[in-house]
């Protein structure tokens, strides 16, 4: 914990802030380069640990895999039902095991105390927001490609089309902003598994749903651009929207 305190970027000019009790407390104002040093450096750490531990991924992964092989043997014998629920069951299955990796990751920050190490360090608090929706982000697109693959064989369905993984992105940036404001909230609860989905699900709603919608027009044999234009509009505004929000409360939420 000292080390990784240590390792990050101590650069930028100290003012005085406030005082508690008498006793000057400085601050650092960290400049733009200094920012994104951190940044980088905690997106870093945490792909380190997953290389390490492959914890994260390794639960998100078989629990998706259950999942859809659960369900294809399921709908085995209606093909053309199997097909026309595949884009809902991909949403929710990542969904629920983005869920899973979310709550894994920041477990991790809290059991090892690296969190307490972050909040000690010279660090804007707003880059720890970014750097973990970063990392988070990239362990979910991991496991969406391997999803997208699957998918493709057993429901013969072309996800892999362009338009298809653009909507997967945008909605994975939204969730996974959404994800890591929600789940710094409820990290030092002792129901945070409970907790995480009850608070998640109904705040990325109006996310998942024009996602989903989005991505049933791309696979379909004759795609309405215009519903596909206009739900990539919402998830886009969806995703700056939750993103300021969190940028601008990450700070005084751990703080609390």
């Amino acid at each position: 914990m000292a080390k990784l305190a240590l390792s990050l970027p101590k650069r930028g000019r100290w003012q005085v802030a406030e005082q508690s009790q008498g006793i000057p407390v400085a601050r650092p104002q960290a400049t733009t380069s200094s920012f994104w040093t951190a940044v980088w450096s905690i997106v870093w750490k945490d792909l380190r640990i997953e290389q390490h531990t492959r914890q994260t991924l390794s639960v998100m992964l078989m629990f998706s895999l259950v999942v859809v092989v659960m369900f294809n043997f399921a709908l085995s014998t209606d093909l053309d039902a199997a097909r026309q629920v595949s884009t809902g069951l991909l949403w929710a299955t990542i969904i629920l095991a983005g869920t899973l990796g979310l709550n894994r990751s920041l477990s991790i920050e809290r059991e090892n105390q690296t969190i307490d190490a972050l909040l000690i360090a010279p660090v804007d608090r707003r880059g720890i927001y970014l750097a973990k929706v970063i990392s988070v982000t990239i362990f979910t697109l991991l496991l969406e490609v391997a999803l997208v693959f699957i998918f493709t064989i057993f429901f013969n369905k072309p996800f892999w089309q362009p338009a298809a993984l653009l909507v997967l992105f945008l909605g994975t940036i939204g969730y996974v902003a959404a994800g890591v404001l929600v789940t710094s909230m409820t990290i030092q609860t002792r129901s945070r598994e409970v907790l995480l989905p009850i608070l998640l699900l109904p705040i990325v709603l109006p996310l998942i749903l024009p996602a989903a919608i989005a991505t049933a027009e791309i696979v379909s044999l004759q795609p309405q651009m215009d519903t596909v234009n206009s739900s990539i509009s919402l998830i886009a505004a969806y995703d700056l929207a939750i993103l300021a929000v969190g940028f601008f409360s990450y700070p005084f939420l751990v703080e609390s």
